[in-house]
Formats: C-alpha cells, sequence, structure tokens
C-alpha cells in the first residue's frame, strides 16, 4: 500500500512579494507533477497536512482554478484544515471557506470530518486526521496527535498541522516536540513548518513511530533556508504492518535563487538602518532643537504680538508633549 504525502500548498492567486515568476503558474505545475508520481507509484491517495489554500478568503476564481487541478487527481485527495484554511482559529469556521465548499463538492476529503479506511478501497490502513484550532500546540491540545483510537491490528496513519520540531527552537515560539507527542498511531503526518521538522523530514522514534514532514510544497518567502531547501514529497509505504518513507524531489520546482527574491528584505533593512540613524541624531541633538523651538515661538510672539500667557501656554504643551516621549 502506498501513500504520496505533500507539504503546505497555500493556493492562492495573487504573487507573494518574494517571488519573481508566476506563483500559481508554478504550484499549479508541482501539483500536475504529484498527480503524474501518484499515477507511476498506483497510491491509494495523496495526503495534504493543511493550509491546501493561502487563505480562507481566497477569491472565488482562484478556488475555482484549484477546483479544476484537484480533479484531475487519479486518486483521493485527503486533507486537513491548516490555519490559513479558516478565520482566527476556529474550525466552525470551516463550513463558510473555500476549504469547506471543497470538502462539501467532494473534490477534497477532510479526514477531521471523516476518517479513510478499508472501507474505502482495497487497503488495510486507517487514516484519520485533526485539523487545527486555536489549542494546537498548547497543553489543551496535546490529544491532537490521537486518533482517539488504541493500537489495533490495522497500521494506524494520523494527519495534524502543527509546529511539530525535532528540537527546540532556542526562542519563545508555540511548538511541540516530536519527543513530547502521545499517539496511538503508527505514521504522523505534519504540515505547517516548511522547513520539515527542524533538522530532518523523515523521523523515526524509539518507540517506532514513524514522522513525516516533506515540508511545504510551495516557497512563499525568501528567507535563506526557503532558497537553499529542495522542494519535495514524501512516498509512504506500509508493507506486512511496517512503514517506510522515501523523500522524491519535484522536477518542476525551479531553483530557489531563481523564483525567490531578497530584493524587499534588504530594501526593508535599509529602512530600518535609515530609521534608527535618524532616531539617534533626535536623541543627541534633541536639547539643541528644544531650545530652537523656543528662540521660534519667541520670535514668532514677538512678530505677531501675541500674549505672553499663550506664548508660555505653548511652551508648556510642548514640554508636556517631550515629558510623555520619554525626552529630556
Amino acid at each position: 500500500m502506498k501513500f504520496l504525502i505533500i507539504g503546505d500548498v497555500h493556493f492562492r492567486g495573487v504573487n507573494p512579494r518574494a517571488r519573481l515568476d508566476n506563483y500559481i503558474e508554478a504550484i499549479s505545475r508541482k501539483l500536475h507533477e504529484v498527480f503524474a508520481i501518484a499515477q507511476q507509484h498506483r497510491v491509494l491517495a495523496i495526503i495534504c497536512p493543511g493550509d491546501l489554500l493561502d487563505s480562507p478568503a481566497t477569491g472565488w476564481s482562484t478556488v475555482a482554478e484549484l477546483a479544476q487541478i484537484l480533479q484531475g487527481s487519479p486518486c483521493p485527495f485527503l486533507c486537513i484544515n491548516g490555519n490559513h484554511d479558516i478565520y482566527a482559529g476556529n474550525p466552525g469556521s470551516k463550513y463558510r471557506t473555500p476549504f469547506g465548499f471543497l470538502a462539501r463538492l467532494g473534490i477534497i476529503q477532510d479526514l477531521g470530518e471523516e476518517p479513510f479506511g478499508p472501507e474505502d478501497g482495497d487497503m488495510d490502513v486507517l487514516i484519520t486526521g485533526h485539523g487545527f484550532n486555536i489549542e494546537t500546540d498548547t497543553e489543551l491540545g496535546k490529544g491532537q496527535f490521537n486518533p482517539g483510537y488504541g493500537k489495533g491490528s490495522l497500521p494506524g496513519i494520523h494527519v495534524v498541522h502543527s509546529m511539530l520540531m525535532d528540537h527546540s527552537p532556542g526562542f519563545d515560539m508555540r511548538h511541540t516536540l516530536i519527543s513530547q507527542v502521545e499517539t496511538a498511531a503508527d505514521v504522523i503526518i505534519c504540515g505547517h513548518l516548511h522547513t520539515g521538522f527542524g533538522n530532518s523530514y523523515i523521523h523515526r522514534r524509539s518507540d517506532g513511530v514513524l514522522f513525516i514532514n516533506p515540508g511545504a510544497l510551495c516557497r512563499l518567502s525568501a528567507h535563506a533556508t526557503e532558497i537553499e531547501r529542495t522542494v519535495q514529497i514524501a512516498l509512504l509505504t506500509v508493507e506486512n504492518g511496517q512503514a517506510e518513507a522515501e523523500l522524491i524531489p519535484l522536477k518542476s520546482a525551479a531553483p530557489g535563487h531563481e523564483v525567490l527574491s531578497r530584493a524587499h528584505l534588504e530594501a526593508e533593512a535599509e529602512r530600518s538602518e535609515r530609521l534608527e540613524r535618524f532616531l539617534n541624531l533626535l536623541a543627541s541633538e534633541g536639547e539643541v532643537r528644544f531650545l530652537e523651538t523656543r528662540e521660534i515661538i519667541d520670535e514668532i510672539a514677538a512678530r505677531e504680538n501675541i500674549l505672553g500667557e499663550v506664548k508660555v501656554e505653548a511652551l508648556k504643551r510642548i514640554a508636556r508633549a517631550r515629558e510623555e516621549l520619554g525626552a529630556a
């Protein structure tokens, strides 16, 4: 039994700032290649672990284009909702989003609502899923990795959309470590983190549980890791109750340096540097400028024959403003 696993798709109709090419054409080519590989390996299903769309407010013409592409899948397209597929981490909003629309039409199968198992074809595997919500990667959400059944005779594959990592990120960020996951599943398929698990894309834990995140199908940012990252999918094979996975690079994905630009990041860095220099200048010369302001007020007051109390009030207001801004 074979299954093809893809990462976050983020299908959208507008080019990300970092892209030099036509994003929707690029992601469409990747999906068509995925379907060709699925056909070549005769897989039973394609599994997407969330963020099929880039926004729950994706335009309907873009949704229609995605629907046409997905209808070309040679096998069932199984999915869960990611954080970009719903509003504000609320799974109750799923039914009024393009994701819910595609599921309602049967173009995708939402594993969060309906498992995929033996009754769906000639297979002895049960595939379940849990979509993203506001509890994901918190203490309240730790049960999302458990498919809700105990270890059974059928191998279990469970799909999640979590910031699942093989090591701590080293800074404050909601995440879950592979070592912390409690599950009865034999395989955990994960999306959300576009670069895999941090140091790996396929990780087998000491207890035998296989964790898979091939990395995002898309490239949205020009971060150095995204430019260098290979766009790939994973082929999962289950035989005699044992699961193994291998990575397959996509030939249709152009090298990162050809399709991603850091120009906007460099411009933003230069802007921040200029702003920092300007603020430092204000801080160092603030008192001088304030004294010049007093002289200007005195000059205007004398020229326009302004009452003394008006001039004093103006100076008081400037002083109060400086105090609120923390100026000396």
